[in-house]
Order: structure tokens, then sequence, then C-alpha cells
């Protein structure tokens, strides 16, 4: 089978808005495409597209604990530049200010990264592994930290910070709403339109609860604009979540390893 450029621990719109912010701060960012004229009246930023992206944003960072599950579907170059779907499935739960934990499966090795608001475990399931770092104190610092320690990410990542609308609104440059569908996640969403200078995309919107129910995000700043696409499903909005969830202890018989980013191609 052929080689696919890249394996991670999981596949996320994060990954993609860390590369765009990524170029935006070292200058080197793609160039704008050329923007038809929109019609007079119509504006490129639709103030009803931002008051849904914060309410959505609003209900995430209100919530104590959150539950969900994650199927995603990025597209990678393969070794002769033709796109692989590369899939993976993530059960991600979270608890504020300083608990979650992440299992992933799919189209490579299984993965399960825990923070317990001390310390970042990464373990591999298939090599009984573990990689065990200090980490922040906080769940935005410790994502921030595992991505620059070991570019580990999650699906949705994005969407559990601290102030997810900061995140998600930085840098835009189009945000409108298309309309609404009963096709996504079995329930009546909005869809609304987001782009910038290095990403644009559509997320999908619960009309009665804010929650996401899927996002599709095209990187610009890569020539073969690659395209991931995020399926969320099963939400539990503060619910209790069993402690023994963030207990650390169920790796206690794995080999320590360095924690630290690893370059590993997918066959």
């Amino acid at each position: 089978m052929r080689l696919i450029y890249a394996l991670t621990i999981g596949l996320s719109s994060c990954f993609i808005l860390n590369l765009a912010i990524a170029q935006s701060v070292d200058g080197n960012r793609p160039e704008s495409p050329q923007r038809p004229q929109l019609p007079k009246g119509m504006q490129a930023i639709e103030p009803a597209a931002l008051d849904l992206l914060l309410a959505m944003s609003k209900k995430m960072a209100s919530a104590k604990t959150i539950q969900f599950q994650a199927l995603v579907h990025s597209e990678f170059p393969s070794i002769d530049g033709i796109p692989v779907i590369y899939s993976t499935a993530a059960k991600i739960a979270l608890q504020r200010p300083n608990k979650f934990n992440v299992v992933v499966s799919g189209d490579g090795p299984s993965s399960e990264l825990l923070y317990n608001g001390k310390k970042l475990f990464a373990y591999s399931p298939e090599k009984n592994l573990v990689a065990v770092t200090n980490a922040p104190d906080n769940i935005d610092a410790a994502a921030e930290f595992a991505y620059e320690k070991a570019g580990l990410y999650f699906p949705g990542d994005d969407l559990v910070l601290s102030n997810p609308y900061e995140h998600l609104s930085r840098g835009l440059t189009d945000a409108f709403i298309v309309g609404k569908t009963k096709l996504v996640g079995g329930v009546e969403t909005n869809i609304l339109v987001l782009a910038g200078r290095e990403l644009q995309g559509q997320i999908w919107i619960g009309v009665k609860d804010n929650l996401p129910y899927m996002a599709s995000w095209i990187y610009l700043g890569d020539s073969s604009h690659p395209r991931t696409t995020l399926v969320y499903s099963n939400w539990k909005i503060d619910s209790q979540i069993p402690q023994s969830q963030f207990d650390s202890g169920r790796f206690s018989k794995a080999i320590v390893t360095e924690f630290a980013q690893l370059e590993v191609p997918l066959k």
C-alpha cells in the first residue's frame, strides 16, 4: 500500500487551524483568492452568522463536562499526489478546568490521550507504550502543550477551549448562513459558512441545542487544498463522568517512553 504523509493520535480541524495560524505568524501566507464583487447591500461577514457561532461557543464554554464522539475523514496526498481519505473515530470526555480523555481508533494504530490535571499520557495499546510528561494546570494550556511538545491534538479540540469563539472567529473574512437542514445529526441544523485567508469551510449547528453536528474544512495553505470533515455525535453536556476515566493507573504496566513528536508513515 502507498505511503501517506502523516499519522497522528487524531485528525481534527485544530490541526488545520494551527497550520493556518503558524503561517500567519511566520509570514508564509497563501495568496488571497480573487473575491467576486458582492451585490450591493450584501455583507461578507453577516452578524447573524457570528451570532450563531457565538451561541455555539457559549454553549460549549459554559459546560462543566462534555462528552461526545467524532468521526473524522481527512485527505492526505499519497506518494504520487492522489488524495487519500484517512478516517479516525474518537471518544472524548472533558471535565473543566483540567481533565480530558481521548480514545482514538481508525485507519492506523489505536491510541489514548489522557490529561489528569498534572500530567499528560499518550498511550499505544498495541505496543503497550505510554509517553508521560508534566503538563500545565488547565485544558487550554495542556492542549497547546501537547501540540507543541509532540504534535498531538484531537477531534473537536477547537470546540472545547475556554473561548471557542475567539479561536474560530480569528482572521475571518467571510461568514454567512446558507440555510437549514434535517439531514445532519438527526436534528435540524443551521448551516454556517466560515472562511479566512488560510481556511474555509462549514459548520452544522443544532437549531435547538446550539451544538455542532458536523464541520468540513479546506486548508488553502496547501496547493492540494486538503479537506477534513468531522461528524460529531452522542453529545452529553454536564453529565457526570466516572473519575476512573481520568485515572492513569491503567497505564501502570505499560513501558514508559519519551513524550515527543514522532513522524511515522502509514503504509
